[in-house]
């Protein structure tokens, strides 16, 4: 599974801002349809509505990317978004 990515630093910092009760998940975790759907409800983004796919799509675009990664795009999205509740 890649682990190689630049943004990971970034991620962690998005995630120490963003993930007060949780976790990032471990890089080995693979993505699934389940698991990208609970982290989106926690960090309270709908990805279809954001990205105009679904999370499948996303696992058959991006083979061999942990959960890790998509977890840090949905932080990303949430730190762009802040806390204005109208976006």
């Amino acid at each position: 599974m890649r682990t190689d990515f630049t943004d990971s630093d970034h991620w962690q910092e998005l995630a120490q801002k963003h993930l007060t009760s949780y976790d990032l998940p471990k890089w080995d975790v693979p993505c699934t349809v389940e698991k990208m759907g609970l982290w989106c409800d926690r960090l309270d983004l709908n990805y279809e509505a954001i990205t105009n796919t679904t999370h499948q799509k996303f696992i058959e675009l991006n083979k061999g990317w942990p959960l890790r990664a998509f977890v840090g795009l949905l932080l990303e999205q949430r730190d762009e978004q802040g806390n204005d509740p109208d976006r």
